[in-house]
């Protein structure tokens, strides 16, 4: 099952059985880092990686998700 996983500025789908697993380090976490790379916050300082949001992904969000994909 894909699940939305999002911070307060980014958001990635993961495939993962549960709710949990789709928060662990090996799931959302780094897809969420390399977002965070690839556009650093003002004065390009770090900072924690804190998921506010994850549940199931709605059929919108795929198809948004998928779009931008390719």
């Amino acid at each position: 099952m894909l699940y939305f996983v999002a911070t307060l500025s980014r958001y990635v789908l993961v495939e993962a059985a549960d709710e949990a697993q789709a928060q662990t380090r090996t799931r959302a976490l780094p897809e969420l880092q390399r977002l965070y790379d690839a556009d650093p916050p003002p004065g390009g300082q770090p900072f924690p990686i804190t998921i506010r949001t994850s549940r199931p992904a709605t059929t919108d969000e795929i198809e948004i998700w998928e779009w931008f994909q390719d």
